[in-house]
This record gives structure tokens, C-alpha cells and sequence, in this order.
């Protein structure tokens, strides 16, 4: 019986390549799925603004690349404005997480009033095709930039502002730094999760970033829950048994195309305006180089 199944299997295989069915499954689905989204900052490694043309070719690249939606971080550059529209001509599917940086300065109430501005600018239906929600700050919390009452008063005044689009206002914040009172505060909640910082093995990494998500849903009291960064660095010092470089990269990158959450890989260039920081990597962890240029085969 085990003799006749087996002649059986290697008839139908034979059949298989023969009339070329095997490839019926396109060689992306085996591999995974892409990236589901990727944070991007609109300038020049010197830290010099993208222009319009300059988004509208990193739009298309990220299009390219299966990549649908794009997390920023702030207002400067005109970037929203710039993504807005280059979505419009890529790919109305392509999504946008518009954003305000805070800092607990007067530059926070400029950054809401530009915000605002643009999405009046685009209009009500532009602005519910494409932008899927509001990030109000990025880490403020960890970095103690500002109180989380601060915090509170000023998603609140976002979602008051923008109350006329309907999209979700939320914040962005490390597992262990998120007070009670910002989530209640949120309509969708952020979390930046980076294996790397763990110093565990990039083998390790995707699982370790699963198990850190996992445990943060309770906490998140029912909010929808992404992650809003998460990547490897390529340069730098090795944390433990985390070692930047471009093989690691790649392997975390496979890792997350497995990933069935929402997720924004941190980031799509290395920013050499940025302080490179106490382990050296903060400048190196894009998917793409200083000059634009794919480090990875396989996005």
C-alpha cells in the first residue's frame, strides 16, 4: 500500500512540473508577504527637506517594494502635504499615518496648527481616503519631554481639531513607558518595539518582538494596537547578542514579512543627520542607504 501511494505521489508530481503548475504560486507568496508599512522622514542625509519629486520617488519606490503604508513622524518639509499627493498619483491604496512631533516647546502648538492646515488644505475626503491616522508625539513619554498630562491635553486638542475628518488620534510610546491615563486618552495606541535594544540574536528577534507585543495587549485596554517602529541596524556596536549588519537585517526583515499584525519597519533610510547615539547605530537603520540605494535583496 505505502508502495503504490508513493509511486502515486511521484506520478502526480511528474504531472506537476511537466505542464508547469508549480508555478502557478507566485515565487512572492512562498516567500512571504511584504512589508506591511515603513516609517519614513522626508530628508536628505545632510538633513536637508525632500522636495515634492523627491517624496513622490520614494512613494513610488515603496510601491515597488509592496510596501502600502507610510508612518511619519512630524510636520516639517511639507511631507504630508508631499505624501498626500504622491499617493494620489502611485497608488490611492497607499496609506499615510500623518503625524505632530512634540517636544514641550512652542514648536507643539505650530506642529498642530500646520497638521490642521494641511488637512482642511486636502479636504475631507482626500484626507479619509488616504490618511489613516494621527500619531501625537513619539516616545515624549520615555524621553520625558513632557508630563502625560501634558500629553493627554494635547491628543485631545488634535482629536478636537480634527474631530470633522473622523480618522484616530493616538500616540507612540516604548512597552514600559505607556501611563494608564495616555491610553485612556487614545483612540488607537503606538508602540515602538526593537528587539535589538534586547540584545538578543536576530534569530531571536522576531519572536522577541511577538512575546513584547503579546504581553502589551492587556495593557492597551481593547485600543486597536500597532507597532509603530521595529528594525535592525546595520553599523554600529553589537547590545549583547545583538549584532548590527546587513545579513541581520535581511534575516529580520524575512522574520516580519511573517508577521500577521500591523507594523511600521523602522526606517526607510539611514539618516546621517541624526545623532548616531551611545551604541553608534541611530544613523544606520534604513532599508535603503544614505543614497537611496536598497541594502536588501528581499523586501
Amino acid at each position: 500500500m505505502y508502495l503504490l501511494s508513493h509511486l502515486i505521489t511521484l506520478t502526480v508530481m511528474a504531472l506537476i512540473c511537466a505542464t508547469g503548475l508549480v508555478q502557478s504560486v507566485p515565487l512572492e507568496a512562498r516567500a512571504g508577504r511584504p512589508l506591511y508599512g515603513i516609517t519614513y522622514t522626508a530628508k536628505h542625509p545632510d538633513g536637508s527637506c525632500h522636495n515634492a519629486n523627491d517624496v513622490l520617488q520614494y512613494v513610488k519606490k515603496f510601491k515597488s517594494h509592496g510596501i502600502m503604508n507610510i508612518r511619519t513622524y512630524s510636520q516639517e518639509c511639507k511631507q504630508l502635504t508631499n505624501i498626500i499627493n504622491a499617493i494620489e498619483t502611485v497608488d490611492p491604496a497607499i496609506k499615510v499615518m500623518a503625524a505632530v512631533w512634540i517636544a514641550g516647546t512652542a514648536g507643539d502648538d505650530k506642529e498642530i496648527a500646520t497638521l490642521v492646515a494641511t488637512l482642511n488644505s486636502a479636504g475631507r475626503d482626500k484626507v479619509r481616503r488616504v490618511v489613516k491616522g494621527i500619531t501625537v508625539g513619539n516616545e515624549v513619554i520615555f524621553s520625558k519631554s513632557i508630563s502625560s498630562a501634558a500629553l493627554v491635553q494635547k491628543i485631545q486638542k488634535v482629536k478636537s481639531a480634527t474631530a470633522s475628518f473622523g480618522i484616530p488620534v493616538g500616540t507612540v510610546d516604548t512597552p514600559n513607558t505607556y501611563p494608564s491615563n495616555v491610553i485612556d486618552a487614545c483612540d488607537e495606541i503606538g508602540v515602538n518595539i526593537h528587539p535589538y535594544f534586547g540584545g538578543v540574536t536576530v534569530a531571536q528577534a522576531g519572536s522577541n518582538m511577538m512575546a513584547t507585543y503579546k504581553a502589551f495587549v492587556g495593557k492597551a485596554k481593547g485600543k486597536p494596537l500597532f507597532v509603530a517602529e521595529t528594525g535592525w541596524p546595520t553599523a554600529g556596536k553589537t547590545n549583547g547578542q545583538s549584532v548590527p549588519s546587513v545579513p541581520n537585517l535581511q534575516s529580520y526583515v524575512n522574520q516580519m514579512r511573517k508577521m500577521d499584525i500591523k507594523y511600521y519597519y523602522f526606517e526607510a533610510q539611514d539618516a546621517s543627520w541624526k545623532n548616531a547615539g551611545s551604541n553608534g547605530v541611530e544613523t544606520h537603520w534604513g532599508l535603503y542607504d544614505a543614497s537611496g540605494a536598497p541594502k536588501i535583496t528581499s523586501f
